[in-house]
């Protein structure tokens, strides 16, 4: 099993998800004032963020980040493959627009702040680790499974064919290996 298998990005986003809550209910400054989160606003011109860390519309935030990682955990303890083989594409397609909008539509400071980019900026991250782990698993799987199938039709055709192979042979020889044949056949008499 791969180190970036879906199920390992799959539990790195719930604890992430998981983090962003925990900060939201108990000190998001330490989020928003972190040195790599205020490099990375800088780095991309984005304005910052500052929110008061008492605030009643934070306790709806972090309600909401708990149960988008609630809502990951659930389908993931029950194995549920095809929920996130349906599910990842969707979220990439709307994370990435997101991200887009967030940086690009400078008059709105509703979306284009650092805290809205650099979320859906890791969500997008995540998302396309997701994406690329259940293909890969999904290709394994289909392989290995044709592959027994291809490894049957070759032991039924060579059993069928064990004793036409000495005239096959022959018949699949070019001419110039008919003459060389023929010249060693006259060698040995």
């Amino acid at each position: 099993m791969a180190l970036l298998s879906s199920t390992n990005v799959l539990y790195l986003r719930i604890a992430f998800l998981s983090t962003i809550s925990f900060f939201c209910f108990k000190n998001v400054t330490s989020i928003l004032e972190n040195s790599y989160f205020l490099v990375l606003t800088q780095a991309m011109n984005l304005p910052a963020l500052n929110l008061a860390p008492k605030s009643a519309q934070l306790g709806v935030v972090g309600l909401l980040f708990a149960l988008l990682a609630i809502d990951d955990l659930i389908p993931l303890l029950e194995r549920n493959t095809k929920h996130f083989s349906s599910i990842v594409p969707f979220r990439l397609m709307i994370f990435f627009i997101v991200t887009a909008s967030s940086y690009l539509a400078e008059t709105n400071y509703y979306v284009h702040n650092n805290a809205v980019f650099i979320y859906s900026f890791i969500e997008v991250w995540l998302n396309f680790l997701i994406f690329s782990a259940i293909r890969e698993e999904r290709n394994d799987e289909y392989s290995r499974t044709h592959q027994f199938m291809d490894d049957e039709i070759v032991n039924d055709d060579d059993e069928e064919n064990e004793g036409d192979s000495q005239s096959e042979a022959y018949d699949n020889l070019t001419s110039a290996q008919e003459i060389a044949l023929e010249a060693m056949e006259v060698e040995q008499d």
